[in-house]
């Protein structure tokens, strides 16, 4: 009679490889002074929800009147029309405009392009 022996058996462990977002930072410069803290807080908060930084933009032309004249924003919607990136992280809506419905537009603009505005909220 012949016995049977178990097949060796493989075990293999499953990676599923995840890409993590790609977020842009945007910062609007409105004084002399670099913005240590908002970058710190748009830092901070990439990094609790695991996403990473692609680009940060820091803006000095936050006075041209409406987002669409503001050249540094566009690069950042840019990335996003590039699907290099799928988020502009932003201390505050203000950082856009701090008119409701420029923001609202330019979020509309995002969103058209696969991506959304994050407003880094502490946590």
């Amino acid at each position: 009679m012949k016995t049977h022996k178990p097949s060796q058996t493989l075990h293999t462990t499953r990676v599923e490889v995840v890409d993590r977002l790609q977020v842009v930072i945007y910062l609007a410069k409105t004084d002399s002074d670099f913005p240590e803290r908002e970058l710190r807080m748009c830092e901070a908060y990439a990094h609790a929800f695991r996403w990473d930084v692609a680009l940060i933009v820091v803006d000095d032309e936050v006075d041209a009147p409406g987002p669409e004249r503001r050249p540094m924003l566009q690069a950042a919607l840019q990335r996003l029309l590039d699907n290099r990136a799928g988020a502009i992280l932003v201390p505050s809506k203000a950082a856009i405009s701090p008119i409701e419905g420029e923001f609202n537009e330019f979020a509309e603009r995002v969103e058209k392009a696969s991506g959304f505005i994050q407003v880094a909220t502490r946590r």
